[in-house]
């Protein structure tokens, strides 16, 4: 597979906040932060990253505690 040519197209998307994590306090703060623009009447785009493969997957992590038991 050959890589992308330089200055060649690429797919992007355009946001007015990113948030990085999908965890407890990304999320809150993705839907505190909709919440206060329907408030003030305001659309916004708001796009939330998270690593994992869906969100909230580390939430719950073996290292902190173990699920099973």
């Amino acid at each position: 597979m050959n890589p992308p040519e330089p200055g060649g197209s690429r797919e992007s998307m355009e946001y007015d906040v990113v948030i990085v994590g999908g965890g407890p306090a990304g999320l809150a703060a993705a839907i505190r932060l909709k919440q206060r623009a329907v408030e003030k009447g305001v659309e916004i785009g708001v796009c939330v990253l998270e690593k994992g493969s869906e969100i909230g997957a580390h939430i719950l992590s073996g290292a902190v505690m173990d699920p099973v038991r």
